[in-house]
């Protein structure tokens, strides 16, 4: 009778473990395609309204040659602190979850 409920117990356990590792496996994959689809986003915009943004000027640089050349590199390097800071967030909560339980 004991061994039934330890087998019932570890069962349990392992579907909870599974359902964490899930959320977090999930919760990782949503901020890893939102940074990355930002990112290409912008490029593509970028390209599409470079013509129209190479009206403008910054810096002695026509606007869209600039967000081309250097405008999309701190984007990206924005998105990589950003995607670093948040994952971070991620994986603590599963560790503080996972020394609750």
């Amino acid at each position: 009778m004991t061994e039934q409920n330890s087998d019932r117990e570890t069962k349990q356990d392992i579907e909870i473990e599974n359902a964490a590792r899930d959320r977090h496996q999930l919760r990782t994959m949503t901020v890893a395609v939102t940074a990355v689809a930002s990112v290409i986003g912008l490029v593509i915009a970028a390209i599409i309204y470079a013509v129209a943004l190479n009206r403008l000027w910054f810096l002695h640089f026509p606007l869209g040659f600039y967000m081309l050349a250097q405008g999309i590199l701190f984007f990206a390097i924005f998105v990589t602190f950003w995607y670093v800071r948040v994952q971070e967030k991620i994986d603590l909560t599963r560790s503080m979850n996972e020394e609750i339980a």
